[in-house]
């Protein structure tokens, strides 16, 4: 746990950055003629959010994207921290990740970097998701059930820290990844119908623990993100988030729930829980992701024999991404205010988020904050800022934790920018050009104007 883990004093709920006039400016520009100008709506410049970093940023997001457009050495990467662990070297691979990937992709370990990062986001109209990168997964652990138990209250008691230091914002979020609330073998087993009693005893252990935090962040006007996991937790996990947002979401979203688009029963189970919350009288909130496990769920299936969730092309998940938020924008569209369901349209795809903008011009919808845009941190930048130029509410998934609970994280997002290879070289080379116009600007400094 972090130093000064406390919540602070209670602050009004304020939406969307607490910028009053943000969602108005969004509808304006929607709205807007076009002056003559073509194109989209969303009009990403890599310049405006470069300008803000200093030259060492550029040169350790350069570095990052580098190696990250590097397919042979992002697949080698998880061999290659293993073996270095393993010849007592970890301290240089340590070393090394901290100057790079943790420097880019994440906050920070302490309370005053992560702030830091909160607010020079905040600067720029983006709002933040804190999110302490911790992980678990089947066999992660040896632990009794009591040390699982002991384990999980500690990691509940850092959740509380993170809505502590999201209060200090305005609009935050914090995620919650549910496999670390308890033993993962008790998600597992609550999933698969083979859970006992001390199973069933455990996982309310993990209610309460669940709803220390969402009691905690709602009186401070935080919101929770209940991330998505592996398949074979996300039964036990979508049941986590169903109780949370039916006792939370009485008058807002606060308990936003995660849909990974990729897997192929994603778009009618998200359909069949926002037709539960309008039968149930709560506000829907839902965050659309495409989703972080794509290798390992097909490695899983094709080892023990059970037909892949994941959606068979790429296309088709795309096309399920759109059709939800389609789905979703219709019904903010369709509903009084105090009915709508919220959307966070979490995605590095500007096709995507193009669509949705679009859809909100065709539907002259102003959604308030019910509509939503988020990319994580150090990816996408350029979206993010182009967003936040057009009024509309973006955020930033924000890891921070220590460095070795972060590896599964860093290695994931490499692995993510390796699938994307003409983006990451197009990052690259934007860091690049940047970096080198600055160089020239310093050698070659500007001549004066002659006078006159």
């Amino acid at each position: 746990m972090l130093a000064g883990a406390r919540v602070g004093a209670p602050r009004l709920y304020s939406p969307s950055l607490g910028r009053i006039s943000a969602t108005t400016r969004l509808a304006r520009a929607l709205h807007a003629p076009s002056e003559g100008t073509s194109g989209g709506l969303l009009r990403p410049d890599a310049r405006l959010a470069l300008s803000r970093l200093s030259a060492g940023q550029l040169a350790t997001a350069w570095a990052v994207y580098r190696c990250c457009g590097s397919t042979g050495l992002v697949r080698a990467a998880p061999g290659l921290l293993r073996g270095l662990e393993q010849a007592r070297l970890g301290w240089l691979s340590g070393a090394v990740v901290r100057r790079t990937f943790f420097a880019w992709f994440c906050a920070g370990e302490t309370e005053r970097e992560i702030v830091q990062t909160m607010r020079r986001l905040q600067g720029a109209g983006i709002g933040a998701i804190l999110d302490y990168s911790a992980e678990a997964d089947l066999g992660s652990g040896n632990d009794t059930r009591a040390q699982a138990n002991v384990r999980a209250d500690a990691l509940a008691k850092e959740y509380l820290h993170s809505v502590h230091m999201a209060a200090q914002g305005h609009g935050a979020f914090v995620a919650v990844k549910v496999t670390g609330l308890a033993d993962p073998g008790v998600l597992f087993r609550m999933s698969d119908g083979s859970a006992d009693a001390d199973d069933a005893a455990d996982f309310e252990r993990l209610l309460a623990r669940a709803r220390a935090v969402v009691q905690a962040a709602e009186s401070h006007g935080v919101r929770v993100m209940i991330d998505a996991e592996h398949s074979y937790f996300q039964p036990a996990i979508d049941r986590v988030a169903g109780v949370l947002q039916r006792e939370t979401n009485t008058s807002r979203a606060v308990v936003f729930n995660t849909y990974q688009m990729y897997r192929v029963d994603a778009l009618q189970r998200m359909r069949d829980d926002y037709a539960r919350a309008r039968h149930e009288s709560w506000r829907f909130g839902a965050k659309l992701v495409r989703g972080a496990y794509m290798e390992l769920e097909r490695e899983r299936a094709a080892e023990q024999g059970y037909t892949s969730p994941i959606h068979a092309t790429l296309n088709d998940t795309h096309a399920a991404y759109d059709a939800a938020t389609a789905f979703l924008v219709d019904e903010i569209a369709s509903q009084a205010t105090a009915q709508q369901p919220a959307v966070f349209v979490a995605t590095h795809n500007n096709a995507s988020i193009e669509r949705v903008l679009q859809q909100l011009q065709r539907l002259s919808v102003d959604a308030g904050d019910a509509v939503m845009f988020g990319q994580l941190l150090g990816m996408q930048d350029a979206t993010s800022y182009a967003l936040a130029a057009l009024g509309a509410p973006v955020y930033k998934y924000v890891p921070y934790g220590p460095l070795h609970e972060v590896m599964p994280y860093l290695v994931r997002r490499a692995q993510e920018n390796s699938a994307v290879a003409s983006s990451i070289r197009a990052e690259a080379t934007h860091a690049a050009t940047e970096l080198r116009r600055r160089i020239s600007e310093r050698l070659l400094p500007r001549k004066p104007a002659p006078a006159v």
